[in-house]
């Protein structure tokens, strides 16, 4: 597979030396067969269906908008101008953390990913990061199937269910879509996240440590959402219950109740986000995202039903919204800093920062929770089903029964006996 990857790249790079636009569609094409070559589970309908979704999506993004929509995308780009050489790069990059060790800009650390990217392709085009980006993407994807498939020790009642919603609905994301079309970070901190977990399960401490530290580089926080997932791996809910306890202190003694309040409805928000109630939200430049938050509500809300009535989901649930409440108290605490130290006012509902971006670490848990509310959700639709049916198929009296028999044989003496 390194062979293959490798062999890629250089066969890519001819065809961005030709053209660079022409190039991003050959590398897609060149793409395919690693993502064939993952050990994916036995559903290639799902997997195709997911693939050639996320190249539409692509394609519709680099034709429709650009890569480079803020100052963040624009300031990491700037860099792939800026510097000629890889090397060049290299050294403004090692100068500037050694100088800053603990204060660090992520323009240059989140560099040390992209930029050998560009450089050995031998690119300028901003819009090439999408194909840097798509590689994280299905790296997000896999890494999720293969720590269910290895590590989800929750109850389940359809696994291949489980599994291919939480592919499909990873690729089909219009927050992924959107986010992975852009010159950002954030696709890459989901994956480290990811990784960091990964290695965390198998006990690889040192890797974990060199890996995270890479990742607080880019968001301070990266160590909340990566034990957020571990956490529910290993299902330890007393931990899980300790982190929302001293990450919900820290913030009732930074921001007083009304943090708390906020964290709350943070935890709600992480599933609507953006607001489908607002109109203004359901234009087409953010239909799909809205799409997207109702589909999440509506797993809520079936999650609601589902604790009730299925006693083996309450542990799963209770852990889920453990950690989201843990997550939704770090990222409340973070708004706050950026609007006080913007000298703003910070009240109810006040969030502070881009909420896609803020939720986009998480929402590969949220993808899990909407898997398994739907799993449970067939279970319950197909015992309402059958039901019906034993309602309907009543099964006739013995009498009827018999007399059925007797008009059928009327020479019942004609049929041969046992032992005959």
């Amino acid at each position: 597979m390194i062979s293959y990857v490798l062999l890629m790249l250089l066969t890519a790079k001819g065809a961005f030396l030709i053209d660079e636009r022409i190039g991003i569609v050959f590398f897609f094409i060149l793409l395919l067969p690693l993502f064939c070559m993952l050990k994916w589970p036995d559903q290639p309908f799902l997997l195709y269906v997911g693939f050639s979704a996320m190249l539409i999506g692509k394609f519709v993004y680099a034709v429709s908008s650009t890569p480079l929509k803020g100052p963040d995308e624009n300031n990491y780009y700037a860099q792939v101008q800026s510097y000629l050489g890889l090397g060049d790069f290299l050294s403004y990059a090692g100068e500037h953390i050694s100088t800053y060790l603990f204060n660090s800009s992520a323009y240059p650390i989140f560099g040390l990913m992209y930029m050998p990217f560009y450089k050995l392709l031998n690119v300028s085009d901003p819009l090439v990061i999408i194909t840097y980006n798509s590689i994280m993407l299905i790296w997000i994807a896999y890494m999720l199937y293969a720590l269910n498939k290895a590590y989800f020790g929750f109850e389940l009642v359809n696994r291949r269910l489980y599994e291919g919603w939480i592919i499909l609905g990873l690729f089909l994301s219009p927050s992924f879509m959107m986010m992975s079309s852009l010159f950002a970070k954030d696709v890459t901190c989901v994956a480290l996240g990811l990784y960091c977990t990964y290695l965390l399960m198998r006990r690889k401490y040192f890797w974990f440590l060199i890996v995270m530290l890479y990742a607080t580089g880019l968001r301070d926080y990266a160590i909340v959402y990566t034990l957020c997932f571990y956490l529910l791996f290993t299902r330890r809910f007393k931990i899980a219950l300790s982190m929302l306890l001293v990450s919900a202190g820290v913030l009732a003694v930074k921001i007083g109740g009304l943090g708390l309040v906020n964290a709350f409805l943070l935890t709600v928000f992480l599933f609507m986000s953006p607001n489908p109630i607002n109109f203004e939200n359901w234009e087409p430049h953010v239909f799909y995202r809205s799409l997207e938050a109702v589909s999440m509500l509506v797993a809520l809300v079936l999650a609601v039903f589902m604790y009730i009535r299925y006693k083996e989901t309450r542990r799963f649930y209770l852990l889920c919204i453990v950690l989201l409440l843990a997550y939704a108290c770090t990222l409340v605490l973070v708004g706050y800093m950026t609007v006080t130290g913007r000298n703003l006012d910070y009240g109810l509902g006040t969030i502070g920062d881009n909420m896609v971006r803020k939720k986009l670490p998480i929402l590969p848990l949220l993808y899990m929770f909407q898997a398994y509310t739907a799993c449970y959700t067939v279970l319950w639709l197909a015992t309402i089903r059958n039901k019906r049916r034993g309602r309907h198929e009543r099964p006739r009296p013995v009498s009827q029964i018999q007399g059925g028999a007797n008009h059928r044989h009327p020479h019942p003496s004609s049929l041969p006996e046992a032992g005959a």
